[in-house]
């Protein structure tokens, strides 16, 4: 449960996509933001649930040119288990041995952006090997530095106004994720056990609608998420690549005058790599189930 809550953590408040799919500011003009998340999963084995905060800015160095700067940080968690041996019962994360519980940082993602005529732009997101204690990969002698790694993302992006108020923003983009170290114990020995595991590499396709009224924009998205290659975990490779997930999200922007804005937003995953798997105890059947995760989010802006 430990490594599985941890896993989550890192992946539901650390967003390593580009800042928006949208063409970058005028050059010398920046943004601040701040941002919460809150991230459950309400069914299956594991109904874990995390809370989140975000830190971010952006700045056009030159016309077209845009650099960018965010950093997560899981703030609570909670999950069956945890403290208790009823694995129906959910509690609130506590520090236990040598697992670390949030509040934590996650891996600081710099990017850039650069905009091209025609309405094309070409990015690259580096989710930096720095990380805080609470996210071990699992085993009894984990730390941050074993799951510390280098993710390398590029995108390519496309932008047009299809109406005065309605805009797309479209964008394709390569996760490659860096190796990470799982370290266990084996309990016949008593020795540590390190295991380099290498996650497979992703496809990103993703699309935003944005309808303009005024101060408000509502907006709608589709994320997609295409494994390409397996995982390996030491020599032994992973029977199938990562299932594909969805994520549709919905919200809106409220521009609050020209140096302030803010917006909230949910969305919902579907598709195979939100399924979880569990075990009746009584026939050893493994049973699937498809699970629905939702985040909220909302963020506050200033713009310089």
């Amino acid at each position: 449960m430990k490594k599985v809550l941890a896993i989550a953590l890192l992946c539901a408040v650390s967003s390593f996509a580009t800042w928006d799919k949208f063409p970058v500011q005028d050059a010398g003009k920046g943004e601040a933001k701040v941002g919460f998340g809150y991230w459950i999963n309400p069914e299956g084995a594991d109904k874990t649930s995390i809370l989140g905060a975000t830190l971010g800015a952006r700045y056009s160095i030159i016309q077209g040119l845009e650099a960018s700067l965010q950093i997560p940080f899981p703030l609570s968690a909670s999950a069956p288990g945890f403290d208790s041996s009823d694995p129906e019962k959910s509690a609130s994360c506590k520090a236990e041995g040598d697992f670390k519980c949030p509040p934590s940082y996650g891996p600081p993602v710099i990017g850039v952006r650069y905009w091209l005529p025609l309405g094309l732009g070409v990015g690259l997101d580096i989710a930096l090997p720095l990380q805080g204690d609470a996210f071990p990969v699992g085993g009894m002698k984990d730390d941050a530095k074993n799951n510390s790694h280098l993710d390398i993302i590029p995108a390519v992006q496309y932008s047009t106004n299809l109406t005065s108020e309605l805009s797309i923003g479209a964008e394709v983009s390569l996760t490659i994720p860096g190796k990470v170290k799982d370290v266990d114990v084996d309990l016949l020995t008593g020795k540590t056990v390190e295991t380099d595991v290498k996650p497979g590499m992703d496809l990103g396709i993703g699309v935003e609608l944005d309808y303009a009224i005024g101060s408000i924009t509502p907006y709608v998205g589709v994320d997609i998420a295409l494994g390409l290659t397996k995982a390996k975990f030491g020599d032994i490779e992973a029977k199938e690549a990562a299932k594909t997930g969805i994520d549709l999200g919905l919200g809106a922007i409220y521009k609050i005058n020209d140096s302030m804005g803010a917006d909230i937003g949910v969305t919902l995953g579907f598709g195979g790599r939100y399924e979880t798997e569990t075990i009746d105890m009584t026939t050893f059947k493994t049973e699937t189930k498809s699970v629905m995760p939702i985040t909220i989010q909302a963020h506050y802006s200033y713009y310089f």
